[in-house]
């Protein structure tokens, strides 16, 4: 007998939680040896985030595949990845600021192992490996594990739970209390895009260029903010502004793809008909016991990373 998604989902993320957080106490370099560290590095996030996720991919066996969104991104896709990559690089700005705001020195201390402070630290040469193991190879490897694995497993309880959880679960896999609402934006806006090309491909291009703003411009962003007097009020108008009228061109988007769905006679991802004499769907996945344990995790794992 198969585990229900609302169990397992929770189960698989507090797993990779629990190896990540044993991976944060390695020595990298030590581990390392005469080999390159980003090559290590690599190799650890194959084997917190992907092997977990192929292995669990196997035991729902091959039936499980097509719920993936391992699908190819077509020609119609791309307009939809330029809306929801300016829609999240806007909306993340905006919530930095808004957190800044009301946490700076939680918010600043937060940021010292963030992507672009360890950019900084790294000579001109090690660039391309840096976008690789800091970037490039995280997105994929989440990609999969959270719109792929996770919004398939909660889709069996609506769009809702899909959605929302597996934005749950991937701030989650970020130990960051105070960045928790960026991580969970990005997380929604990747989980809208995957459902409205029902394809997980244009979600990993997103998160790919997403990443690679945050590692190489986004420290810019804010030193021109900072240099002049009221910059920072103009830049949250400018940075409000623009994830505005992004957010009204990605649902315009997401909407026609939707009607393009229906047009063919398709059914639109993530539709679950409600059971009779059951909890709400939505609720049911919310008291999950392993949701319950993970969040606990989360909480624990915070305070100790």
């Amino acid at each position: 007998m198969k585990i229900k998604g609302i169990h397992a989902a929770p189960a698989l993320v507090t797993i990779v939680a629990a190896m990540m957080c044993a991976a944060n106490y390695l020595d990298i370099n030590k581990l390392s040896g005469d080999s390159s560290p980003y090559l290590t590095l690599a190799i650890l996030q194959i084997i917190c985030i992907g092997l977990p996720t192929v292995f669990f991919c196997l035991l729902r066996g091959n039936e499980y595949r097509p719920l993936l969104g391992l699908r190819l991104m077509k020609a119609k896709h791309v307009t939809l990845c330029l809306y929801s990559f300016m829609l999240m690089v806007s909306g993340t700005i905006a919530l930095s600021l808004l957190m800044y705001s009301f946490f700076p020195e939680a918010f600043a201390a937060s940021g010292m192992d963030s992507m672009s402070i360890k950019l900084s630290d790294a000579d001109d040469s090690a660039g391309f490996y840096t976008a690789i193991t800091l970037a490039i190879l995280p997105a994929i490897l989440e990609e999969l594990l959270f719109r792929g694995v996770i919004r398939a497993e909660y889709s069996k309880y609506g769009g809702a739970a899909a959605i929302i959880l597996s934005s749950v679960t991937f701030g989650f896999l970020h130990f960051s209390p105070v960045r928790f609402p960026i991580y969970f934006f990005c997380g929604i806006v990747l989980a809208l895009t995957a459902s409205a090309a029902d394809s997980i491909m244009p979600t990993v291009i997103v998160h790919v260029a997403n990443n690679l703003f945050v590692l190489y411009f986004e420290k810019y962003v804010y030193r021109i903010a900072g240099k002049h007097s009221g910059g920072l009020i103009l830049l949250t108008f400018i940075v409000v502004l623009v994830t505005l009228i992004s957010a009204i061109l990605f649902f315009s988007k997401a909407e026609s793809q939707y009607w393009d769905f229906a047009t063919k006679n398709k059914p639109a991802p993530l539709i679950k008909k409600k059971s009779i004499a059951e909890l709400p769907l939505f609720a049911q996945a919310i008291l999950s016991p392993t949701l319950l344990l993970l969040i606990i995790f989360y909480g624990v794992a915070s305070f100790m990373l």
